[in-house]
């Protein structure tokens, strides 16, 4: 299986460097390379040529203007008095689950990385009664985090 490299250029075109901290790279559809903010949890679309898209359903995407798709991912950020250079990272989450803690909301984290993933199809059993298929190990986190 070939692992799929991030493409950081179209956002550091867009954005420079310092705006693109808390960008994720989450992989790339019908040449569309989608970016989700860490902290707005919403994402920029791009085109490897810098143009902006809006996702309509699995695998279809729309052209809109850039500032519009901008406007998408930092409305949320303002809100939570963070902006685009505002990094998602331990620093960060740190501070969010202290202001968790003393609004008294307690923060549960659950972290899965099985050894193997197998898949039982009711038709495999039916044909095949005892047979579980092992897929393999999975790929562990595949996203990619921005580095300034």
């Amino acid at each position: 299986m070939t692992e799929m490299q991030a493409n950081w250029k179209p956002l550091e075109d867009r954005l420079g460097p310092a705006r693109c901290a808390g960008f994720m790279y989450m992989g790339r559809i019908n040449g569309v390379n989608l970016y989700k903010h860490g902290l707005s949890r919403r994402y920029l679309n791009l085109s490897d040529d810098g143009r902006a898209f809006r996702q309509l359903d699995r695998g279809r995407f729309e052209e809109i203007p850039f500032s519009e798709a901008l406007a998408w991912v930092a409305e949320p950020l303002a809100a939570m008095g963070e902006t685009l250079e505002s990094a998602y990272d331990a620093e960060y989450r740190a501070r969010r689950s202290a202001a968790l803690r003393a609004a008294g909301i307690q923060e549960l984290r659950l972290q899965v990385e099985p050894d193997e993933m197998t898949t039982k199809s009711t038709s495999t059993e039916q044909a095949f009664p005892g047979n579980v298929t092992t897929v393999g190990p999975p790929r562990r986190n595949s996203i990619s985090r921005f580095r300034c």
